[in-house]
């Protein structure tokens, strides 16, 4: 089984799905942000590494879509089909040029999400969505500290979130969804609610 945890920075995806991988013994595709040698440049600079930072993502997770072939069953920490919510508040936000932006929508719509919907190898079995408050999640990004989000301001968390839920409403009938409001539960509250999902399933 191939499952995805979705959800905006902050919501906590990476305790969820570290925790659910232990539980289930599944392996986890972590997010590939640690290896971004663009990141904190895009944070100093997002004109002029926007385009860069995300292409790098996007080979990242189709590598890690392509390592998952090989497994029956698998976490993805934030999956593909979430880049281009990213891309799109960059284009709002005026830090991704026209050009840019077509270019990358034409590969991710050309290249990648054709194998998404038409691959069962690859197209994931569940996906759950984190759903969060966006001032719960500016808390929780504080609290984790990582020193490139903390300047990051409100409105592009506050568009972040919007286009995730715009997301969510496009997406919502191409695949099956587990939606979890996440404001006021705990990580282990979470994982009870996606593992008896899986248990009537």
């Amino acid at each position: 089984m191939k499952i995805v945890l979705s959800g905006v920075v902050g919501v906590g995806k990476s305790t969820v799905s570290n925790q659910l991988s232990k539980q289930l013994k599944y392996k986890i595709m972590d997010e590939p942000v640690a290896n971004n040698p663009y990141l904190d440049d895009f944070y100093q600079n997002p004109l002029q590494y926007a385009f860069k930072m995300q292409i790098f993502m996007l080979m990242a997770r189709s590598k890690r879509l392509k390592d998952s072939q090989k497994l029956e069953n698998v976490i993805f920490d934030r999956s593909i089909l979430e880049d281009p919510i990213f891309v799109e508040v960059l284009k709002v936000q005026d830090n991704m040029s026209d050009r840019d932006y077509q270019v990358y929508l034409d590969f991710y719509n050309n290249v990648v999400i054709s194998s998404l919907y038409f691959d069962p190898q690859v197209k994931p079995d569940l996906i759950i969505y984190l759903r969060v408050d966006v001032d719960k999640a500016i808390e929780r990004i504080k609290l984790r500290g990582r020193e490139s989000e903390k300047n990051v301001p409100r409105e592009y968390w506050k568009l972040l979130n919007d286009k995730y839920e715009q997301w969510y409403e496009r997406e919502k009938k191409q695949f099956n969804f587990l939606v979890i409001d996440t404001n006021d539960i705990t990580p282990d509250e979470i994982i009870k609610k996606i593992t008896d999902y899986l248990i009537k399933k």
